[in-house]
């Protein structure tokens, strides 16, 4: 294992959220015996308690210990300032009797788990869904403070404006990466999570503490030879699209040494078949980069979308290359239409549509959420190994056509879209980086109705 490797190591496994005293060991949830039993009908409300920093996002997961009934589903949940959490299931279609495993996640670390029995529906058994108030974020003077390797969250008010553009570094401290920003449930703030440990790595560095509000890379991060320097960091907010002019907001990220960066530890670094990510989040004719991950299976199947999101396509991926994953770019403007829906980053994996499985659109993909479904193998089987979301957001165009607008300064993949940002180029154009030609399988598609 290199040094890098090894420094990465250690600090996700010292990490944690910034404002947190315990330890990633010591962080633990409870689930709340007067929500359980879960009945086969909707809203069923799992409820608990955790000592994971209040505005922090957990995984609720409950699978199926049932062959012969499979089901897989998984929701976030926001924990509350009094450390309280919930996650709301439709479980109509689920039969009663069902043996499935409850686990809560954080974080790579498996927090609560447990066994339970799924009950018939006698009556109303609707659930109530607790108020969850949206933690406030601590005013922070325009100063953010984390040590290398945890976890640091940054609120940025886009009141008055539909989007905004953070930029965190520059060029005097050889690293920057911008992204949009965009206030989902119209509180007034979007606060940005900013993962020191992945900083300058293949990992995600930026991501969104709310599930409502949403964030996409508009500039690729300056990739790092070793853990990001211990430094001041200057922030900028820039109200639209672009980072023009004179910044309209602007602060201080500061990165302090960890003292136990250089330590080793000994962990299982197998990584495990699934999505990378459970959310991924594009815009209406943009490209969404969707990595699985394969670990060392041959191959796996993706279902994207369904009947009630009146859009699907399924497709089998295979890892050529031996990094044991594969990324996905699913291009929206041609998803249902003619053209090539879903095609490889690598040139050396390899994507397969499953003929007749893409749904035929009379008009370009709607913007709402998507269901995505992963299967281990060769199609799609009634044994889901993952599940995630892929959320679609609106653009601001006013025709079906593919986008042609690109967002400033920002360099392009190899795919034919802005580095980290998913928005394509010119209609019909494939950019070809250094890696060389974009692997295509399962040209010819034949699209259906949805049944």
């Amino acid at each position: 294992m290199t040094t890098r490797a090894l420094t990465l190591v250690c600090l996700l496994l010292s990490a944690t959220v910034v404002g947190i005293g315990p330890a990633l060991a010591d962080q633990s949830a409870t689930v709340d015996d007067g929500s359980l039993p879960l009945a086969s009908a909707e809203q069923q409300v799992v409820t608990g308690e955790t000592s994971i920093a209040p505005g922090t996002e957990l995984t609720v997961r409950l699978r199926s210990n049932d062959a012969a009934a499979p089901f897989l589903h998984q929701q976030t949940a926001r924990v509350a300032d009094d450390g309280s959490f919930a996650a709301v299931f439709d479980l109509s279609n689920v039969a009663p009797n069902t043996s499935y495993e409850l686990t809560i996640h954080y974080d790579g670390q498996t927090l609560a788990e447990r066994t339970e029995t799924l009950v018939a529906c006698d009556g109303d058994c609707t659930d109530t869904v607790p108020e969850t108030p949206t933690p406030t974020p601590a005013p922070n003077d325009g100063v953010v403070q984390v040590t290398q390797g945890e976890v640091a969250e940054i609120p940025v008010a886009i009141d008055g404006t539909e989007t905004a553009v953070f930029s965190l570094g520059g060029d005097d401290v050889n690293y920057l990466v911008n992204a949009s920003l965009i206030d989902g449930d119209g509180d007034g703030t979007v606060t940005v999570r900013f993962d020191t440990a992945n900083a300058g790595t293949d990992g995600e560095t930026l991501s969104v503490a709310d599930a409502s509000d949403s964030l996409m890379v508009t500039r690729e991060e300056t990739e790092l030879p070793s853990t990001l320097d211990p430094a001041s960091y200057e922030y900028r907010v820039f109200y639209g699209d672009g980072t023009d002019g004179r910044a309209d907001d602007v602060g201080t990220l500061l990165v302090e040494a960890n003292d136990t960066a250089e330590e080793q530890f000994a962990v299982d670094d197998g990584p495990e078949f699934g999505f990378e990510r459970s959310v991924y989040t594009t815009r209406q004719g943009g490209t969404a980069r969707l990595t699985v991950v394969l670990a060392d299976a041959e191959a796996g199947t993706v279902s994207i979308g369904g009947r009630e999101s009146g859009y699907e396509i399924n497709a089998t991926v295979r890892d050529g290359d031996g990094d044991g994953t594969v990324t996905l770019l699913f291009d929206t403007a041609a998803a249902g239409r003619d053209g090539t829906t879903l095609t490889a980053a690598a040139e050396t994996d390899s994507v397969t549509v499953e003929p007749g499985s893409e749904v035929a659109l009379d008009t370009r993909l709607d913007a709402t959420e998507y269901d995505l479904t992963l299967y281990r193998g060769d199609g799609a089987t009634d044994d889901a190994a993952d599940i995630g979301t892929l959320s679609v957001q609106a653009s601001n165009e006013t025709t079906n056509d593919r986008a042609t607008a690109t967002v400033a300064d920002g360099p392009t993949n190899g795919d034919g879209t802005e580095s980290g940002s998913g928005i394509p180029l010119e209609p019909g154009s494939l950019a070809l980086g250094a890696g060389g030609l974009v692997a295509i399988v399962g040209l010819g598609i034949i699209l259906r109705p949805l049944l």
